[in-house]
Parts: C-alpha cells; sequence; structure tokens
C-alpha cells in the first residue's frame, strides 16, 4: 500500500474515531471551570478588555487567583464568543478538532521517529491515543482546551525540529508558552531528544553550531518567560482573595506528584474509576512507604532512560517524554493532585513505549492481535460514550462525581449547590455538611460551603441559621465581597432594607465588577420607584457582565416604563438571545410589539410563550386578541386560543369574543 493511500486512511479514520467518541459531547453544558474561564469572564466578550490577558489577567472573576498567563487560550474562547456566544456546541466541536489534530501530529511522529514501524500497528496506537478513556477530561472538558493546544504546539514544535527546521519550533515554543505554563518543557523535551538520538546520528560541526545556536534561542525564550512572569505576578500585584489557597509545602509536593506519576501508569492501564476528583493521598515525608518507594520508582526510570538509549532509543524516548512533561506538576501546588487531563501530554511518551513493546507481538500475533485490540477498542468506546453522557449536566455531572469519589469534598460541595438550584434544600444541606467535614484540610472549600448552606438556610427562611454562616465567614476573611452580596439578600428576605443595601455597597467597594451586587442594587432602586438609579445599577451589571439576560430584561422593564419602547424591544431581545428560555422577556417583548403594531413578531414570541410554557392562559388570550387585530384576521385561531384561555381560568373580554363569533358567522 502507498504512503500516501495509508495516509489518507488515517485521516479518514482518525476523523470517524473523534467524530464517533464525541458526537454526544455537543449537547453537553459548561461545567466548572468553564463557569469561570468562560461564561462569567468578561475578558473574553468585549473587545475593549482583550488586551488585558496579555498583561496576566486570565478571568474577570476574582475569586479566582492570578498566576495563570495564557492569552492563546483566552483567544480561543473569544473566537467561540464571537461565533457562538454561550452555546457550548461551538466550544467542543473546537475541543475535539484540536484532539484529532493531536492524533495526526502523533502518528506523523511514528512514522518519523520509528520508520520501520507497520503501518497498522502505527495506526492502532494513534487510534488508542484517540479513544483512550484517560484523554476523555482533556476532551470533554471545554476548560481542558488548554491541555490539547499546549499539546499541539509542543508536538508541531518537535516534529519541526525533529525534521531539522529551527525557526518553526522557536514560534511554537512561543504560542506553547502563551497557552499554558507546562510550555515550559519543551527545550527540555529537545534537549532529551539531541541526547538520546546523538549515538545513532553523529552531526556535522555546522550542524552542531546551528543547534547549539537554537539551544540558546530556547533558553533565551525561557528566561525571558521566566522574569515576564515573574514580573506581572509580582506580590504587589496580588490578588483580593486567595482563594484555592495551597495545602501543603513544596517537599510534600514533590513526594506526592512522585507517587501521582505512577498513579497515572495504573489508570492508563485499568482506567477505572476515572473522575474529575481523585481524592489522592497527601504524602508529607519519606517516612510514607508510598513515598520512597515512588522515588525509587523515578530513579527507576531514570536508569532506564539512560540504560536504554542505544538500544531502545524510542523507549528511552518515551519515558523521558513522561517524566519531563511531568516536571511543572511537581513545582506548582495544585489543589487537585491528580487530574486525568495532566495526563494529555505526557502520556504521549507512553504511547511511544507501547508502540516499541507491542511491534514484537504484532509481527508474530497478527491476527489475534487485531482481535484483542478491536475488543480494547470496543470497551473504550463504550466508556467514552457513556462518561460523554455524564457530562451532558451540572447535577448528572457532580452526582457521577461523588458516587465515584465519595471522599472528595469539592464533589459533595457542588452537589450540594446543584440540590439547592433544583430546590431540594434538605439534600442539599446533607451534601454540604458532608462537603464541610471532609474538608478540615481545605478552609477555602469550608468557606464556600458555609456560603451556599447559608444559601438553603435562607431559602427555608432559617435567617438565624443563614446570618450564623455568613458573619463566620465575613469573621475569618471581612474583605470577602461574596458574604456581604449574600449577607446582603439575607437582610432583604428578613424585611431590613437598609442593612441589605450597607451589605452591597461594602461589596461594590471591594469588587466594582460585581455583577450580582450591582443587579440586587437595581432591583432595589426599581422597587423605590428610583428608575434613575435602578437604570444607572442594572446598566453597570451589563457592563461587568454582558451575558446577565436578568439585568437586559430589567433595563428594557425601566425602558417600557418610560414609554421608550424601541429601547425596551432591544433590550428584551437582548436578554432572549442570551436565554431563549425566558418566557418573561418573550411574553413583555411580544406585548410591546402589540403595541407598535408588529402583529407577526407578536405572534411568533407569544407562540414561543406556550412552546415553553403551554398554559400560560395569558398569553392564550393576547394571541386570540392578536389573530383578531391582524389583516387578514385569522378567526379560527383566535376563537381556538380565547377558548384555550377560558379553559384555564383566564377572564376573556366578552367584547372580544363576539366580535370573534359575529365573524365566524359570516
Amino acid at each position: 500500500m502507498k504512503r500516501d493511500l495509508q495516509d489518507s486512511i488515517a485521516v479518514i479514520l482518525i476523523i470517524l474515531f473523534c467524530a464517533g467518541l464525541y458526537c454526544n459531547t455537543l449537547r453537553n453544558v459548561f461545567i466548572f471551570d468553564d463557569i469561570h474561564s468562560i461564561v462569567e469572564n468578561l475578558y473574553i466578550k468585549d473587545s475593549r478588555y482583550l488586551p488585558l490577558i496579555f498583561k496576566g489577567y486570565y478571568t474577570s472573576d476574582i475569586t479566582v487567583p492570578m498566576g495563570m498567563y495564557r492569552p492563546i487560550l483566552l483567544l480561543t474562547f473569544a473566537f467561540n464568543y464571537f461565533f457562538n456566544g454561550m452555546q457550548p456546541a461551538g466550544y467542543h466541536i473546537i475541543n475535539i478538532l484540536l484532539h484529532f489534530l493531536n492524533g495526526i501530529l502523533l502518528y506523523s511522529l511514528i512514522r518519523f521517529l520509528k520508520k520501520g514501524t507497520p503501518f497498522g500497528l502505527n495506526l492502532a496506537v494513534t487510534l488508542l491515543f484517540i479513544s483512550h478513556p484517560l484523554n476523555n477530561e482533556a476532551v470533554a472538558y471545554i476548560a481542558c482546551r488548554s491541555d490539547l493546544l499546549v499539546t499541539f504546539f509542543i508536538l508541531s514544535g518537535f516534529l519541526a525540529y525533529a525534521k531539522g527546521r529551527m525557526l518553526l519550533p522557536a514560534f511554537l515554543f512561543i504560542l506553547a508558552l502563551l497557552t499554558k505554563e507546562n510550555g515550559l518543557i519543551f527545550p527540555f523535551l529537545i534537549f532529551a531528544y539531541d541526547l538520546i538520538n546523538s549515538n545513532y546520528y553523529p552531526d556535522s560541526a555546522a550542524l552542531n553550531k546551528k543547534k547549539n545556536t537554537f539551544y540558546l534561542v530556547l533558553i533565551g525564550i525561557f528566561i525571558f518567560y521566566w522574569v515576564f512572569r515573574r514580573i506581572i505576578f509580582s506580590p504587589s500585584y496580588g490578588y483580593l482573595f486567595p482563594f484555592n489557597s495551597p495545602v501543603r509545602n513544596f517537599s510534600s509536593n514533590i513526594l506526592t506528584q512522585a507517587a501521582v506519576t505512577f498513579y497515572y501508569l495504573r489508570l492508563f492501564i485499568w482506567p477505572y474509576p476515572l473522575s474529575l476528583n481523585h481524592v489522592f493521598p497527601l504524602l508529607r515525608s519519606l517516612t510514607y512507604p508510598l513515598a520512597w518507594l515512588s522515588i525509587l520508582g523515578i530513579l527507576a526510570i531514570i536508569f532506564l532512560i539512560f540504560r536504554l538509549r542505544k538500544r531502545q532509543p524510542l523507549i528511552s524516548l518515551g519515558l523521558s517524554w513522561y517524566l519531563i512533561c511531568l516536571l511543572p506538576k511537581f513545582y506548582a501546588v495544585l489543589n487537585i493532585v491528580a487530574a486525568e487531563h495532566h495526563f494529555y501530554l505526557p502520556g504521549i511518551g507512553i504511547f511511544w513505549i507501547l508502540l516499541a513493546g507491542l511491534e514484537p507481538l504484532y509481527l508474530r500475533f497478527r491476527r489475534k492481535f487485531i482481535y484483542i485490540y478491536i475488543g480494547i477498542i470496543g470497551i473504550f468506546f463504550i466508556i467514552i460514550l457513556s462518561r460523554n453522557f455524564e457530562w451532558k449536566d451540572s447535577f448528572t455531572f457532580w452526582r457521577t462525581v461523588v458516587r465515584d469519589e465519595p471522599r472528595s469534598a469539592g464533589a459533595h460541595h457542588n452537589l450540594g449547590i446543584e440540590y439547592s438550584n433544583m430546590g431540594l434544600y434538605q439534600e442539599s444541606e446533607e451534601e454540604l455538611k458532608i462537603s464541610f467535614a471532609l474538608a478540615k484540610e481545605l478552609p477555602d472549600v469550608q468557606r464556600s460551603a458555609r456560603e451556599n448552606l447559608a444559601n438553603a438556610y435562607k431559602a427555608e427562611k432559617r435567617f438565624k441559621e443563614a446570618l450564623e454562616q455568613l458573619n463566620k465567614n465575613l469573621e475569618l476573611r471581612p474583605n470577602d465581597f461574596i458574604t456581604l452580596q449574600n449577607l446582603g439578600v439575607v437582610y432583604l428576605e428578613m424585611g431590613d432594607e437598609a442593612k441589605a443595601k450597607e451589605m452591597w455597597e461594602r461589596g461594590l467597594r471591594l469588587n466594582p465588577m460585581a455583577t450580582g451586587i450591582y443587579f440586587n442594587l437595581g432591583a432595589y432602586y426599581l422597587r423605590h420607584d428610583d428608575l434613575k438609579m435602578a437604570r444607572l445599577f442594572f446598566r453597570s451589571a451589563i457592563e461587568a457582565d454582558p451575558d446577565s439576560y436578568l439585568a437586559h430584561a430589567m433595563l428594557a422593564y425601566i425602558y417600557e416604563k418610560k414609554l421608550n419602547y424601541n429601547f425596551a424591544i432591544a433590550s428584551y431581545e437582548k436578554a432572549i438571545s442570551l436565554n431563549p428560555t425566558y418566557v418573561l422577556a418573550h411574553y413583555n417583548v411580544s406585548n410591546l410589539y402589540s403595541l407598535t403594531g408588529d402583529y407577526d413578531k407578536a405572534v411568533r414570541h407569544l407562540k414561543e410563550v406556550i412552546k415553553l410554557y403551554p398554559n400560560h392562559a395569558e398569553a392564550h388570550n393576547n394571541l386570540a386578541v392578536v389573530y383578531s387585530a391582524i389583516k387578514p384576521a385569522q378567526w379560527l385561531l383566535a376563537k381556538s386560543h380565547a377558548q384555550k384561555a377560558i379553559s384555564l381560568g383566564y377572564k376573556v373580554d366578552e367584547r372580544l369574543l363576539k366580535i370573534i363569533d359575529s365573524a365566524l358567522k359570516q
């Protein structure tokens, strides 16, 4: 089979695998970090703020710590937002496309690094990478696009360098650094590649000089980036609220990540259980057997790298790749110590090792190999399709995480929030209390659990208990604007408007971008018929979050009261574009279209009201009125909707009924 035909077959199969495995993610919603990275991130929604992402700003949600410098990633989110708004399908498509491209790069690298590899084995390993369940999180979880994108840049740069190019790899190194912090490992991968291959491909003096210059360029980029980060993320630049503060020291992190290095290998061989939040023991000293065994394991891998670099260069390179790509995790003290998407880039090395190990078996037992391989791929398909379904909505997702990792304080906490959103406050309280008990060493989780317990108590009118939880948080962190926002809501529910306003104004001084507080203050002034101040605060809420459909709707209501129908219609339509299921906006704008004589649009929105809420009596009545008023009148439809409104208990105007009956008799 000719090489061009082989490559075409490979591309087609990789496309089919990516589409088949991940097509059922297109209806999934934004989950977890997607919220602050995309849904509530003003920086990707307004071109005025795009320059900020090159100055060290990642999200406009200031409860998220600064420290992530990822402008290229945010530009891709901004690209999605421009074309897709808040529709997740477009974001998922980009993730799937990047996974496909990484599969193509892996296939191409195998072609280059081990030229004698049988086409069938290369394709088999590539498709295994595409379909391995351990890579599922990186693809199905939109916020993990950073891993997909940095892998694309690093693999592209590595392949370009391996083919003798120098300028392009340096440029791709810069793009990797602007995508995710672990792009820093690229020079180490290049050094490892040259070290391992030096015995097989002796270089000329001219080539050595060229490579040395390239090394200096990489080192220069590395140092510049490191210094640049230190400047923009200096302590004086800080952030108001150190949420997700690290809970272990540097030495403990090294020991823990050494063990996690082998935990990923266990999940690679036996991908169960899979979870967004693996609860992994923190190793604080070498007195833990797992700690010193893991360190010995790391040393053994390093020994094998040097031992095998002559006889098995691909295995040596694969081991080097795996360890080097995990190095940033040893340095960065992350809250979630074992995250599946962290395996995506390092895992490339494991697939190279797998290729080298399987080649003798493939050549000797090809038929049996194919049968076993098909069985494994079939199982992986079932696992991934099933897991994609678990990401379909937040409640299903967190319920699954709690099932798979019942020791996770964060999972119980987020499930508690979902129960609260569903109005199941008793279940919410139970989950949040479990979260609080499990989070003994996670003060930020405990703080958030108190906030959400207070919300559950407020909904059940248990105001004293709600205030107790919130005041405890305020005592521990007096400058927490979220607590002040929630305190204001509780005081409002208790009827103390003055105290509520005081809390919100304090919160706004701490965070001038707090959309929720702007909205609450707008509602406060609207209740007091101060339309000027209400309008000011609702406009400020929209400035802070252009996707706040409720703020757009309330602004429309103010324009409506001031008889400014054109502006009111525009604001209602904006609210509907942001939330097409918002019944009240459809109903209100239909009334305005009727008043301005645009009956076609009035009918369209009233139909949407009835589609979303079939027993909306007022909408049926208004449709009867509109069908009677349009030219030519639709008397049968008017009669039908008038009767439906009557059946739902609405008192339809007798004059309208007489007009309809008279018209039908003619």
